[in-house]
């Protein structure tokens, strides 16, 4: 290989290997105080890939200059796991009480037939109902006074949940309802939300008694990137490499960053929040952001991540047509143990339903019911 060609990979590389230490920091950096960090996390599986593309390199044309890469890999080597997990062997439930926890985003229960299918909504009915989990909390729910899709047939097919908390932010003219909904096989004796200032997305919690025992549940749906129609058009035509002009990428770029922003101020309302809870909590949700991120490090805090304690193979939970990412997530107190963590690849909207199982602790020491 030619001096000059060595010259130009090896700075191509320390550049890389920068930007991929540039993404770690976006876990720690507010987008309100710095927002081109998030733009760093956001790259991280791409960033990662062409570290480990220069080692491959540096080890037949020159080993030594392999450091740049390694040592940001080795630096950061804890987030793979955030991504990719390893099959876990031991996913047994141990003796005892458990209950099944689901978070899903329905999109508006394909409202508007993205999936051009009639029958998409049912499905995602008969699904929550063969599952048959013990929490689901759902996302973009959304009420109609016609076409099935009221409150009331809703909540029919959901019998075997009949203790629910619902919260709406939008009503339209037409009779329709959107927001966010928790539903319970288990007694709620509490409900409250928190608002999300100029939003659409807002954040619930119900306090839910499971034998004498209390807990919080969290539903969140965090900013969305708010994306024109258009927009998909540009994202299309940079995976099949056509050119499109740069005000259309420009676009795209100032809705992800003022969607980091705003999402930023969501996330230490929540934490805020979540720390005065006199229960333990589960947080629940569509977060809208990679596990690379401010969101994901400032909401897991001292909680456990279901995904990386209990799943195992790619965690990815976004199907739509901006890349593959895990956006959906459930975090819980210290004090459950989770199994079985799965992501149902069932193509019923832009996202994957995730569900574990949680079990309280023996030791756990939760507070009673009031």
């Amino acid at each position: 290989m030619k001096t000059l060609t060595k010259k130009i990979l090896l700075l191509l590389n320390i550049l890389m290997a920068l930007a991929l230490c540039l993404a770690y920091l976006s876990n720690f950096i507010s987008p309100e105080k710095v927002w081109a960090f998030s733009f760093f996390g956001l790259a991280y599986p791409v960033l990662l890939l062409v570290n480990f593309f220069f080692i491959a390199i540096w080890l037949f044309v020159r080993k030594k200059f392999a450091f740049f890469s390694i040592f940001a890999i080795i630096l950061g080597f804890g987030y793979i796991g955030r991504f990719v997990q390893l099959n876990h062997s031991d996913n047994n439930l141990p003796d005892g009480k458990y209950f099944r926890v689901m978070t899903y985003n329905v999109r508006l229960f394909n409202y508007f037939e993205w999936e051009h299918e009639p029958w998409v909504r049912d499905s995602i009915l008969g699904f929550i109902g063969s599952e048959s989990p013990s929490v689901v909390c759902f996302q973009d729910f959304f009420t109609k006074n016609k076409q099935g899709l009221s409150e009331k047939s809703i909540r029919t097919r959901l019998s075997k949940l009949p203790y629910c908390h619902i919260s709406y932010t939008y009503a339209f003219k037409s009779g329709s309802d959107y927001g966010i909904a928790t539903f319970s096989k288990y007694p709620i004796i509490n409900k409250g939300r928190i608002l999300f200032s100029n939003s659409f997305n807002s954040c619930i919690f119900s306090d839910i008694v499971i034998d004498s025992d209390t807990m919080r549940v969290y539903n969140v749906h965090l900013q969305s990137i708010r994306l024109r129609k258009d927009n998909y058009g540009v994202i299309d035509s940079i995976f099949s490499r056509n050119t499109k002009s740069f005000d259309d990428v420009r676009d795209i770029s100032l809705r992800l960053r003022d969607a980091y922003v705003r999402r930023a101020n969501q996330v230490d309302q929540l934490v805020g929040h979540m720390n005065a809870s006199p229960y333990p909590v589960v947080l629940c949700g569509d977060f809208n952001d990679t596990p690379v991120s401010y969101t994901y490090h400032q909401l897991l805090g001292s909680k456990k991540d279901a995904y990386r304690k209990s799943g195992g193979g790619p965690g990815n939970t976004y199907r739509g047509k901006l890349p593959s990412y895990r956006i959906d997530y459930i975090f819980y107190d210290k004090r459950f143990f989770s199994r079985n963590y799965k992501t149902s690849r069932v193509n019923l909207s832009d996202h994957f339903p995730v569900s574990c199982c949680l079990q309280l602790q023996k030791t756990a020491g939760l507070k009673r019911k009031p």
